[in-house]
């Protein structure tokens, strides 16, 4: 089935689960989103105003102004204690030792005030001229399947003349088996469908299998197949899809996630940066677990060009979904990056809902976020008359 019929299945699949998930978590989430600010800030050496993003020309590299290692305290890694899911499984924590601030690529800045969409239809079925116009980040479907893809490389250029940075979607904890790589891959990796030790459970309802990202032959086909697929269509990086895996916890009741997988999860993110140390990487549902930890001796956040989350202000605003983002936002402006997306995506029932929308775009600005407004399905972009212009 064409992947434009799946758009809505994967966001009514994640608002079920999140239903689930939030449950078990809204409990804690509000304390520990403040107990890892608390932490993020005395290792970051006190919270307050956040600084400006780094500049440049792509293709060069510049050294975030901090300092070039953090060493722990009195702090190790933590043994039962416990995460965003309530769980008590524990990650490698920037506490447990030496860090290292890496050498960020210019080239994966994102813009310093986002104006973005995420569509998953055709690129012949878009206004491409109003759309670079009109948006400086766009999330599209790249994946080029069996050689007709939804967006060509001219498509994609298209889209990034004005300057825009184009993501391409890639699913990070699940795999739907209407890919081609569920079943046919080149020799060397393992599929999706024949690699049974990765899948953890069905995505209830729905031709979609939750994976383990520590499996190694999971993370092989990642890095090294689906990515420099999406990579080569010239896209500018990846929109990591269900990330919220990481943070599920090992007794979650829909597709558990220990502590090595969880970690596992934080790697493969690493294995992606060194492989694509010039593409953005915005994580969707990214647990506050996850901020202080540390993979390949580097803290997590510096990994990451910016985080989302769905559902955020519509139909109701979530309590827990804003904390998670300002925890984020927080500790990246005490990392100095100012240019660090932190976006809100909700869902209209139409294009012509607009009051519905102004309200959940007004809301997330003054959240400070960056907010993105659409239909379940994603197979449109409404122009809504409140969009910014001249970008």
């Amino acid at each position: 089935m064409h992947q434009a019929d799946f758009g809505p299945l994967r966001r009514a699949a994640r608002a079920r689960l999140a239903a689930d998930v939030h449950a078990g978590r809204r409990a804690v989430q509000s304390w520990l989103s403040a107990a890892v600010i608390v932490a993020a800030c005395s290792l970051l050496a006190g919270c307050g105003g956040g600084g400006s993003g780094t500049g440049g020309s792509n293709g060069s590299t510049a050294a975030v102004a901090t300092p070039a290692s953090t060493s722990a305290g009195n702090s190790s890694k933590s043994t039962g204690s416990t995460n965003s899911t309530g769980s008590g499984n524990s990650l490698n924590n920037t506490n447990s030792g030496s860090t290292t601030t890496p050498t960020i690529s210019t080239a994966r800045a994102l813009p310093a005030s986002p104006v973005w969409t995420a569509y998953y239809g055709r690129g012949s079925a878009l206004d491409l001229t109003q759309t670079a116009a009109t948006f400086n980040v766009i999330v599209i479907d790249a994946d080029p399947g069996n050689g007709t893809p939804a967006f060509s490389s001219a498509q994609i250029a298209a889209l990034k003349a004005n300057g825009a940075k184009v993501l391409s979607y890639l699913n990070f904890g699940a795999c739907e088996k209407w890919r081609t790589y569920w079943n046919t891959v080149p020799s060397g990796f393992v599929s999706c469908g024949a690699n049974t030790a990765a899948q953890i459970s069905r995505y209830s309802g729905f031709q979609e299998y939750w994976m383990n990202p520590a499996n190694a032959d999971y993370q092989n086909l990642i890095v090294n197949y689906i990515a420099p697929r999406l990579a080569a269509t010239g896209v500018d990086g990846f929109m990591l899809d269900n990330f919220e895996i990481v943070g599920h916890g090992a007794n979650a009741s829909s597709a558990p996630c220990n502590a090595s997988c969880a970690q596992g999860g934080l790697d493969l993110v690493k294995q992606l940066r060194d492989r694509f140390p010039d593409l953005a990487m915005v994580p969707n549902a990214a647990p506050v677990s996850a901020i202080g930890a540390t993979t390949g001796g580097v803290s997590f956040p510096w990994l990451i060009d910016g985080v989302i989350a769905e559902q955020v202000f519509l139909p109701s605003t979530s309590t827990s979904l804003v904390q998670q983002l300002k925890s984020w936002q927080s500790t990246e402006q005490n990392l100095g990056r100012g240019a660090f997306l932190v976006g809100s995506l909700d869902y209209t029932s139409s294009c012509t809902a607009s009051s519905a929308a102004q309200t959940a775009w007004t809301a997330a600005q003054q959240a400070g976020f960056s907010p993105s407004i659409s239909t379940v399905s994603l197979d449109s972009i409404c122009w809504w008359p409140f969009l910014p212009t001249g970008i």
